[in-house]
């Protein structure tokens, strides 16, 4: 069962944080007392791809990040290359976040990973224009 005070947050709602300089992390307190945030390593990559034609934008966004871990907003998970190795299919952010989402309460707004969550009876947090809901 997942702990729902620890949050993985997904590639796709860092990035919303990023462009739209909204505050991702005080809805979610306010919904879970004494949460802790926390991403993957593997996201800097997925960053990689994102912005892959954009290379000034994936410098930017990983320096605030940086940021905000230095500030302790979140903390790095650096997945273990023994996961990696158990399937290629571990190669993908969003199945690790599967993987992960024993342990992790999952942040994220993409509708195919949300479904994945469901159907492995996982709770998932979603960014909606007035804050965050929990499903």
């Amino acid at each position: 069962m997942a702990r729902l005070n620890k949050v993985l947050i997904d590639t796709n709602v860092l990035i919303y944080m990023y462009e739209n300089k909204k505050d991702i992390f005080e809805n979610v307190k306010s919904l879970i007392p004494n949460v802790d945030f926390y991403i993957l390593d593997k996201v800097y990559e997925e960053l990689d791809k994102v912005y892959k034609t954009k290379p000034i934008k994936n410098e930017l966004i990983k320096r605030y990040l940086k940021k905000l871990e230095v500030i302790d907003k979140f903390k790095i998970i650096k997945v273990d290359q023994k996961i990696i190795d158990l399937s290629p299919k571990y190669l993908k952010v969003d199945n690790l976040l599967v993987y992960f989402s024993d342990k992790y309460l999952v942040y994220t707004n993409d509708r195919k990973l949300k479904e994945k969550l469901k159907l492995n009876n996982k709770k998932v947090l979603t960014l909606k224009r007035d804050g965050v809901v929990l499903n």
